[in-house]
């Protein structure tokens, strides 16, 4: 019985597989024909075409820290009252200009790319030059002709030499996985950094088991990653640092140090551009909150009816104003 994912196969290498090579094979080139150079630049080219994206994703990450507290406030006022309780977090979320949603999207898109690399990875240690010249694009040129296959090597990681594949087929370089698990616990340490700077400093207890499952998988994840990183080519471990250092910087410009400076106290004394802003969101957004509950009976019935307290509603559009012009 043939495999379903077979007749995907030619899609799915035309779509993105060899397009990527065309990419690595391209920048391989133009980078002293290094190819650990060629992915960290292809990295770099991905991150930026996605660059907007994955903005979006930050910020939305931020834009849930800075409701958090508020959030907090209603699970205690209305915990109880699911239905009430589920208005007034949607009632929260359109006032603050907040969609969950939105933080899962880069990662939609991430998925593909890695797999992709995966793949890439895969085909170019048997690829020969005659083969390549029928995947790449017009304007690049294959690096090695008729049957010499590609030279993987990253000279600046001079542990990774060669090694043999699961069918014997000889593989070099980044093809082959790191002997040694370098890569993979720097991919694993790098992805612990990034998912510590995503969590607010201010966490709050929650008795919400999704909740507790997410803060949770932020110290099992780098585990994960380690785990599988240390059996896949080395390449991809290459790609999984480089994106993630990416990540790091976008996140201490839009999100701060998060909760990595409780492991590394001195980052205290490093002022992040992004500190200040949110504790002065987090508690707008509890001003707007108490204002929301503040009272009951008439006093809610009036707040219907009539506009919001000035400053209340000054904090809303300031709030607004910020977030367009981001």
């Amino acid at each position: 019985m043939s495999n379903p994912f077979d007749a995907l196969a030619p899609a799915w290498n035309f779509l993105l597989v060899h397009p990527l090579l065309s990419l690595l094979v391209g920048a391989y080139d133009l980078l002293f024909k290094d190819f650990g150079l060629a992915i960290v630049a292809v990295t770099l080219a991905i991150r930026l075409a996605l660059y907007p994206l994955f903005v979006t994703q930050i910020r939305s990450q931020r834009a849930m820290q800075e409701v958090a507290p508020a959030l907090n406030e209603l699970k205690a006022k209305y915990g109880k009252d699911r239905q009430r309780m589920g208005e007034e977090q949607m009632k929260l979320y359109r006032e603050r200009g907040v969609n969950p949603a939105m933080g899962c999207l880069p990662l939609l898109l991430q998925m593909p790319i890695l797999f992709a690399m995966y793949a890439a990875f895969l085909q170019a240690p048997t690829l020969t030059g005659d083969q390549l010249r029928g995947i790449l694009w017009p304007f690049i040129e294959s690096p090695v002709s008729g049957s010499q296959t590609l030279d993987l090597t990253a000279h600046w990681l001079p542990w990774i030499q060669s090694c043999a594949g699961p069918d014997g087929t000889a593989l070099n370089g980044l093809g082959c996985a790191d002997p040694f698990g370098i890569l993979p616990i720097l991919a694993g340490a790098t992805q612990l950094i990034a998912s510590l700077m995503a969590q607010p400093l201010a966490a709050s207890k929650t008795t919400d088991p999704q909740a507790k499952m997410m803060q949770s998988m932020v110290y099992y994840f780098p585990i994960i990653t380690v785990v599988i990183a240390w059996q896949l080519p080395a390449g991809l471990a290459v790609y999984w640092v480089t994106t993630t250092l990416f990540q790091i910087v976008q996140q201490y410009f839009v999100t701060g140090w998060g909760q990595l400076v409780r492991w590394l106290p001195f980052l205290r004394g490093i002022p992040s551009p992004a500190d200040r802003e949110l504790a002065r969101d987090q508690r707008a957004a509890i001003r707007e909150v108490e204002a929301d509950m503040s009272g009951n009976g008439a006093a809610r019935g009036a707040s219907r009816t009539n506009a919001p307290a000035p400053e209340v509603e000054e904090s809303r559009r300031s709030r607004r104003r910020r977030r367009r012009g981001r």
